[in-house]
């Protein structure tokens, strides 16, 4: 692990008080990305760092993967912004919101593995927030609920062809993962204090969307 990597974790474990763990943290240098997560069952607060080359980017997020957890909150989140887009309406909430960005993922699920599959960006995201349109997010959104399992009430991975890195047709199990992320940098990468500082006002910028879409998937 990189010593920015560390450093924003120590930051994150320090901002959510989350005690850092095996469970909790996650990442490879083969895939090129180091992070934490709070843990919570549902709407998640995560950090992390991505390499591309040799650049760096840091992230702050929200997090609410397709999973069973209290009843499949994801799904009462789609259905609920369906019925009254409320995320979109936050958007005078947030301080900043043209530095957020929406982004529906397809999971495909090999036993409990994730392989990676051309078709992984639901509805053409990522979208910036501030352009993000009804008509994009309604979109997104079915889309994303067709990711679920119809014959189960949508309580449930769908199945679905998709294509895998190599090129090949399979079927997998599928669910959509939703996530509003903030790219950030330290100005003082080397300090603790800087990492902190800067990781804080990305959680604070996100937090009127964290209550948004907790309140839009809780039971």
């Amino acid at each position: 692990m990189s010593d920015p990597a560390r450093l924003l974790i120590a930051a994150f474990s320090e901002l959510t008080r989350t005690i850092p763990a095996a469970a909790l943290t996650f990442g490879s240098p083969s895939l090129q990305v180091s992070g934490m997560c709070d843990g919570t069952r549902g709407v998640q607060w995560n950090a992390w760092i991505e390499w591309h080359g040799a650049e760096q980017m840091a992230y702050a997020g929200i997090n609410l993967e397709g999973m069973v957890y209290d009843g499949w909150p994801v799904a009462r989140f789609i259905e609920r912004e369906l019925d009254q887009p409320w995320l979109l309406s936050a958007r005078g909430e947030v301080p900043h919101p043209q530095r957020v960005e929406v982004v529906w993922y397809r999971d495909a699920w090999q036993v409990q593995a994730r392989p990676p599959i051309k078709e992984k960006f639901i509805g053409g995201s990522p979208r910036l927030f501030h352009v993000l349109t009804a008509e994009r997010w309604e979109a997104m959104l079915r889309e994303a609920y067709e990711c679920l399992d119809a014959g189960r009430g949508r309580r449930g991975r769908g199945t679905q062809v998709v294509t895998t890195s190599s090129g090949a047709r399979r079927t997998y199990e599928v669910s959509p993962h939703l996530q509003l992320r903030q790219a950030f940098w330290p100005r003082t990468p080397g300090s603790r204090t800087g990492w902190r500082d800067s990781l804080d006002a990305a959680m604070t910028n996100l937090r009127p969307l964290h209550a948004v879409v907790a309140r839009q998937s809780r039971a």
